[in-house]
């Protein structure tokens, strides 16, 4: 294993025993078994850090979520995604909270989870299984989606979060679902 993967892993490590906060420079190393320059030399400063393991989470959170594609409905794919949303938090919550933070300040950070959501939204409104404007539609899942995480954030349970999302999830499609006639 090479430095850089090393410091990273024991950077995962650190955030996920200490939180956010926790996530020194000192700490990482000592757990990373480097020095100090090495860090430096490979991320720049403890931001280009934070910014290497949202993105390595990132990628792995796409590759689960594009995994979710093997399943041909659409509407078993938006779920699927929707769980492998809830999951990431739900596995890694400092991960999760230290994406959210830098969400905050780089939305674009989250665009190819949006992008795809929105083309499997996209294909359920184009079959008629959904209503209502792409646009609008796709920016409710991600609402709902985005409201049972932030359960994550309030210390709420496991069984807590899963009963809640699944709650949201079944709701959002029933109100975004055309009227029986």
């Amino acid at each position: 294993m090479n430095n850089e993967t090393a410091i990273l892993d024991a950077a995962l490590t650190v955030l996920e025993a200490q939180g956010p906060g926790g996530l020194t420079t000192r700490a990482i190393c000592e757990a990373a078994g480097v020095k100090s320059p090495t860090l430096y030399h490979y991320f720049g400063d403890k931001d280009g850090l934070e910014q290497a393991l949202v993105r390595r989470g990132l990628a792995d959170f796409m590759r689960r979520k594009q995994q979710s594609t093997a399943v041909e409905d659409p509407l078993e794919q938006l779920r699927a995604g929707w769980d492998v949303a809830l999951e990431f938090a739900l596995k890694r919550p400092a991960l999760y909270a230290l994406l959210s933070l830098h969400v905050r300040s780089q939305p674009a950070l989250v665009a190819e989870a949006y992008a795809l959501m929105q083309s499997r939204v996209q294909r359920l409104v184009d079959m008629g299984r959904l209503q209502g404007p792409v646009d609008a539609t796709a920016r409710a899942v991600w609402a709902a989606s985005q409201g049972a995480l932030s359960l994550v954030h309030l210390g709420a349970s496991r069984k807590e979060i899963e009963a809640v999302s699944d709650l949201l999830f079944k709701s959002v499609m029933k109100g975004l679902s055309p009227a029986a006639p």
